[in-house]
């Protein structure tokens, strides 16, 4: 785990962060393979890949990054590809931080597979643009444009697809056989 210097820069710190209630007292962010990986290209927006589950207890390590991101003034891109699962308490971190960096007119873009763009649309987070590979929003979050590709809005005269889940998705399981 990488930890950015100013706002977490040891295990005591990250523990402090998640100790604000007493369910994050006892949570190990550890236990379900969670793991963020910073990517600070030089002159490009600042790089979070996280893995394994993004939930209630491990929203708050993306917030402490995304906080040193707006802090910076710099752009960002999360991947959300190799993630097995997002819930709402991420969610509103990604809300927030994006709302935080258009105001210092920066951006947050986030890559993510199909249905979680598809909830990330529907959840109505007009402050992150959504792309299906990094490339893409690693490239619209640096240039600025969101011409690259197709974000994932409904096309006019074309219903919103339904919500099966309320604001958590996990990734689709192949089937074995």
């Amino acid at each position: 785990m990488v930890y950015l210097r100013s706002v977490i820069d040891s295990p005591q710190h990250l523990r402090l962060a998640l100790s604000q209630t007493a369910f994050f007292d006892q949570a190990d962010p550890d236990e379900g393979g969670f793991a963020l990986e910073v990517d600070e290209p030089v002159g490009g927006p600042i790089v979070l890949r996280v893995s394994g589950d993004l939930d209630a207890v491990t929203a708050p390590i993306l917030a402490a990054c995304l906080d040193e991101v707006v802090l910076r003034g710099r752009c960002a891109v999360v991947d959300l590809l190799p993630a097995g699962f997002v819930g709402c308490a991420a969610l509103a971190v990604l809300a927030d931080a994006g709302t935080r960096l258009r105001e210092q007119r920066s951006r947050l873009t986030v890559a993510a597979f199909g249905p979680l763009r598809h909830i990330l649309d529907d959840a109505g987070l007009d402050a992150v643009q959504c792309f299906g590979t990094l490339t893409d929003a690693f490239t619209a979050a640096h240039t600025g444009s969101a011409s690259v590709v197709e974000l994932v809005r409904p096309r006019p005269g074309r219903p919103a697809a339904p919500r099966r889940r309320p604001f958590g998705a996990r990734r689709p399981t192949p089937s074995v056989g």
